[in-house]
């Protein structure tokens, strides 16, 4: 490591939604899932500060300590690179906890990628997605700045072009869904067989190549999940239907929930549709945001080195935008280098 490196480093740890989840057979203890996944701009901010000594901390108002993912990445770093880091970790939380919106595995690939910066550690992309895979199925997921496509048990990950931009309603009820739980129920209802769950993947790849403009994106929003949980917690439902009537062109439950977003024909439809959403529920203003989208942008061929783009740099900024493949539609970019930073307004609540 230089001696030179820096000695604080800020990275953002975007949230994500799960637009499509299909649920497929379980196999070794674990469900196939395929899910198309957009990150968005209702994010964390992770700060990494290097000490002199005193090993790793993790500061968190939710999940202080070890049994933060953050700290599970620094290790997973550490054993790694077969040694110490002296670091603390600072996490601003903005994205509520627990809500499948995956916030805690956002933070763990933010920290991965403060570390990496802050010592100057120049991983290999192989090297990163394993040590983010090793931390949680999700985690890798945020190491890429734009739509995916998740399969497997969610590691395996396909970038995808998107019609853009997207805007969203969140809304996070104010009740506990254990993910144990919520794929426990789906079990005790329903039996997956396989070839019924690759037609449907199937089906949502074609759909997905064929969407054009942002509404085009609205029949395939379904959550397999949505449907046990509704029939044991109806807040669910209630907030979906709410969005629905306050204008939204689909709505669903994120990942194994309690958040439940409505995809809008615009950002002013969706801020007026979180307005009428929080004084026809009652929820907290705080519960309910308006965001939009994170999709790539194309690399500067003037820029080298350092660890590769992330969802958080798209937030904190990135290069010109490369011509859409299609109307509506950016092309993923290269992976081999890292955006330059332009402004980009996070969302609002």
């Amino acid at each position: 490591m230089n001696d030179d490196v820096l000695r604080r480093v800020h990275v953002a740890a975007p949230a994500k939604l799960n637009l499509a989840l299909l649920i497929g057979p379980r196999r070794d203890g674990y469900h196939e899932i395929f899910s198309l996944m957009v990150p968005i701009t209702l994010a964390d901010l992770v700060t990494a500060e290097a000490l002199p000594e005193g090993g790793l901390s993790v500061e968190c108002a939710v999940c202080d300590g070890e049994q933060n993912l953050a700290a599970r990445a620094a290790h997973e770093l550490e054993r790694h690179l077969g040694l110490r880091l002296h670091v603390r970790l600072h996490i601003d939380k903005r994205t509520p906890h627990a809500a499948g919106l995956g916030g805690g595995s956002s933070d763990a690939a933010a920290a991965l990628v403060a570390l990496e910066r802050l010592f100057d550690l120049r991983l290999r992309q192989v090297e990163r997605y394993a040590i983010a895979a090793a931390v949680g199925s999700d985690v890798p997921f945020f190491l890429w700045p734009g739509p995916q496509l998740s399969m497997g048990r969610g590691t395996v990950l396909k970038a995808v072009a998107l019609p853009e931009p997207l805007h969203f309603v969140v809304a996070v009820p104010q009740i506990e869904l254990p993910t144990a739980d919520v794929y426990t129920w789906r079990d005790q209802d329903v039996v997956v067989g396989l070839r019924e769950f690759a037609t449907r993947t199937q089906h949502l790849v074609a759909a997905v190549e064929a969407a054009r403009l942002p509404a085009d994106l609205a029949p395939l929003i379904v959550n397999d999940l949505e449907p046990h949980v509704g029939k044991r917690r109806p807040e669910i439902g209630a907030v979906s239907q709410a969005l629905e009537k306050a204008g939204a062109l689909a709505a669903a439950m994120s990942g194994s929930g309690a958040a439940v977003f409505g995809l809008f024909a615009s950002a002013e439809a969706a801020e007026a549709a979180r307005a009428t959403l929080i004084a026809r529920t009652g929820l907290p203003p705080t519960r309910v945001f308006t965001v939009s989208d994170l999709q790539p942008i194309e690399p500067a061929d003037d820029f080298e080195g350092g660890p590769e783009a992330t969802a958080g740099d798209v937030l904190e900024g990135g290069p010109r935008q490369r011509p859409p493949r299609r109307p509506g539609v950016r092309r993923p970019p290269s992976r081999s280098r890292t955006p330059r930073r332009q402004s980009r307004k996070p969302g609002t609540r």
